[in-house]
């Protein structure tokens, strides 16, 4: 068994946003095959992270947040203590969010990365290294791979495989973020009923050719193919959510696009001070928005001690 550290550890760990996520087709088992470019950017939670005697513990400071075996970080800190051969010993882990929830913007799938990166810290190394910690992170979700690597990466699979990409520049955005909550398999479901229905989406019509490598190493990433496929069908539903996309537009932005499968919409910026008046310009809006800033980052998560 390996030795255990007894440590508190803190760690910050980043929301991303997709700069293009095109659903390709059912797979075997429910899930979906996909290509996407997942990119870091500045809002982040803080996770406080020690071993206890027993079970896993799991604290958050929102409410929003389930505390239960149903929070990613517990089923990531699960699977890691079993694929260590740790037992009778667990972890209490303390959330503070500062990425906003059920918006698209991958704050469970972070946690999760960010406790096994602890548990390996305070444990030990999983046997078989980065093949074993991608294949674990899989498990826990979709996203998880990806902010084990953070910066931005061209994703395919069901997210699990990645090319990992270069952040040439830190692009300001800010997040727009309607105060009505996207379940994830609600939006597949509904994109899987689209189509079935022969509804074929106003971005398939644009996803015809390939993404091109001098596009998503570009600094905003791959402008002229910068689609989201659950755009069209979040929209039919929640036409607010195209309006908040219209407002960043008008605002300023350079492109604007729905993250993962929402709730939140970005808008990437050519400058600080574009984006910084887009903020004092939305601010107007918070009533039915929740409007942040941020920036590009090249790095999923970072220790505080």
């Amino acid at each position: 068994m390996p030795e255990v550290n007894n440590t508190t550890l803190k760690i910050e760990v980043f929301a991303k946003i997709n700069l293009s996520l095109r659903i390709l087709g059912l797979l075997e088992g429910g899930y979906h095959s996909l290509e996407t470019v997942f990119q870091n950017v500045s809002l982040s939670d803080t996770l406080t992270i020690t071993p206890t005697p027993g079970k896993i513990i799991i604290h958050c400071d929102s409410p929003h947040v389930p505390v239960d075996e149903d929070n990613t970080a517990h089923k990531a800190a699960r699977l890691c203590l079993k694929r260590l051969g740790i037992r009778n010993r667990g972890v209490e882990i303390r959330i503070e969010k500062g990425i906003p929830t059920h918006a698209g913007l991958g704050g469970g799938s972070a946690d999760a990365a960010g406790v096994m990166i602890a548990c390996e810290r305070l444990f030990g190394t999983l046997p078989g290294g980065d093949s074993t910690r991608y294949a674990l992170a899989a498990k826990v979700g979709a996203d998880v791979p990806f902010m084990l690597c953070g910066g931005r990466a061209l994703a395919w699979g069901i997210g699990e495989r990645m090319l990992r990409l270069p952040v040439k520049k830190t692009i300001p955005l800010v997040v727009v973020i309607p105060h009505i909550p996207i379940s994830t398999s609600w939006a597949y479901r509904a994109l899987d009923n689209a189509q079935a229905e022969g509804n074929n989406t106003e971005t398939m019509e644009l996803n015809g050719g390939p993404l091109r490598w001098e596009e998503i190493i570009g600094p905003m990433g791959p402008l002229d193919t910068m689609v989201n496929d659950f755009e069209p069908v979040v929209y039919a539903h929640y036409p607010e959510f195209r309006d908040a996309k219209e407002m960043l537009r008008d605002s300023g932005a350079s492109v604007a696009l729905l993250s993962g499968s929402g709730s939140g919409i970005f808008g990437l910026y050519s400058s600080i001070s574009k984006r910084d008046a887009a903020l004092k310009q939305l601010a107007a809006c918070q009533e039915e928005f929740l409007v942040v800033g941020a920036e590009f980052i090249d790095q999923a998560y970072r220790f505080l001690n």
